[in-house]
């Protein structure tokens, strides 16, 4: 397995690996468009097929009910722009047409304003990026839905602390 993002990383996981983790900042509609198709491209010039390969995707996932899940969205936006301030994750703003907006977070980044960044992210973006839901369980079954023909394998990208929410983790692996 190897990690990426972008079209040669992809293309060779489909080449010469047993599967590919894609980037935690990504969305379904890259994935689909982008990500899947070049991996099918490394497959088909080592004549295999999608079904020897196993694709795993990271997902930004916010969990909680009212004031634990109004914080959570202001953090997960910090951490979305850093990615999106990085010019390797470009081809996936210009998919969405977000360039712009990669440019402007680029351009904070290098000015050192962290802090300012997360405001650029959308509504719209953060809706693309992540998923969001009140328990463990109900993003569980977001993820199975959004991810499902993209993904093999799915992590859940949130915070947490050991032991903290063992029953809800619980019920959402039954």
């Amino acid at each position: 397995y190897i990690a990426g993002v972008n079209r040669r990383l992809c293309g060779l996981a489909g080449e010469v690996c047993d599967g590919f983790h894609a980037h935690p900042f990504h969305s379904t509609r890259y994935l689909g468009e982008a990500v899947l198709p070049w991996i099918e491209q490394g497959l088909a010039e080592s004549g295999r097929s999608r079904s020897d390969f196993q694709v795993c995707v990271s997902v930004f996932t916010i969990v909680g009910q009212d004031e634990e899940r109004e914080q959570a969205p202001t953090e997960t936006r910090k951490q979305l722009a850093f990615y999106a301030s990085t010019p390797s994750y470009r081809t996936l703003l210009e998919l969405h047409g977000w360039e712009e907006i990669g440019h402007a977070l680029s351009l904070l980044a290098t000015r050192g304003k962290w802090d300012e960044m997360g405001a650029l992210i959308t509504d719209d973006m953060l809706a693309q990026f992540t998923v969001e839901a009140e328990t463990l369980a109900a993003a569980v079954t977001l993820i199975a839905k959004r991810y499902a023909g993209l993904a093999d394998r799915v992590a859940l990208y949130t915070p947490f602390v050991p032991g903290e929410r063992d029953p809800e983790w619980e019920a959402a692996i039954a």
